[in-house]
């Protein structure tokens, strides 16, 4: 069940109500207006109907494919932020949170990582409810082969309960669709990752763009949540062979030591984080 406001409603409020959406259907709908969620307005009161549940497979996916549409056409976090609302009542609760992690292995230059948005979902069956998204985008594509493994991940500082996971990743054009994934390598109160078999053709490969989702609820007593996300890219002979989420980050099991690199975002905090 969806949060609820608490207020009754009297005789002339409903009337006003009613008179208000006799309005609304009157009205002629734009060509197109329902295809997209409405570029202003805050939706996240307590009773905002979202167009799409984001704690649902399909609602992530949806969500998945919306940010990174807008993001391709250069809408900036605050205007992403607002469609989120519109369209499934999400509310941003993230804030910076302080220095990156270091790592002894190099990042890769060419590729960007964000600091994971954190939004709260809501109420669902009397449990708060959040979704954690995270994106990365190259700004060219690495002219060394490619034969092993790359991993994408997003991981907590404070253990969670997940609920569920979705990746999507592809080109820069069609010659590599989108492609939408919930096979996680590992994921667990910790977080989340998933390794992903690269290809590349004609300037272009299936890692180019990409975000990943996941849902989560809290566990034990109420804390603050930090959050970071990472991408792990090798070439030549190295890969990866598998990963494991944990407090500290996450654990690759890399098929050498050498040729590879790993992008890690700077961090984000959440207050308030309760079961």
């Amino acid at each position: 069940m969806r949060r609820t406001s608490g207020a009754r409603r009297g005789p002339l409020t409903l009337l006003a109500t009613t008179l208000l959406a006799v309005v609304a259907l009157t009205l002629p709908a734009a060509p197109g207006a329902a295809a997209e969620p409405r570029a202003t307005g805050e939706a996240t009161d307590a009773t905002c109907e979202p167009r799409v549940a984001a704690d649902t497979r399909q609602g992530a996916d949806q969500l998945l494919s919306l940010i990174g549409g807008l993001r391709a056409k250069g809408h900036d976090d605050a205007e992403i932020d607002q469609r989120l609302a519109s369209f499934a009542c999400l509310s941003r609760v993230d804030r910076p949170g302080g220095a990156g992690a270091t790592t002894e292995i190099p990042p890769a230059d060419q590729v960007n990582v964000t600091a994971p948005a954190v939004y709260s979902i809501g109420q669902v069956n009397g449990k708060e409810r959040w979704v954690a998204f995270a994106e990365w985008n190259w700004n060219s594509v690495p002219g060394q082969p490619m034969t092993g493994n790359q991993a994408v991940a997003t991981w907590f500082d404070t253990e969670v309960s997940p609920v569920l996971q979705v990746v999507h990743y592809a080109g820069n054009t069609s010659a590599f669709p989108n492609v939408s994934r919930e096979d996680a390598t590992d994921v667990n109160g910790w977080g989340v990752g998933f390794l992903i078999w690269p290809e590349k053709s004609g300037g272009d490969m299936n890692v180019a763009t990409g975000s990943l989702a996941m849902v989560f609820e809290g566990q034990g007593a109420c804390t603050n949540l930090t959050a970071r996300s990472a991408f792990a890219h090798t070439w030549n002979n190295t890969g990866i062979n598998g990963l494991t989420v944990g407090a500290g980050g996450v654990g690759y099991d890399w098929t050498d030591q050498i040729d590879r690199a790993l992008t890690v975002s700077q961090p984000t905090t959440v207050s308030g984080i309760c079961p």
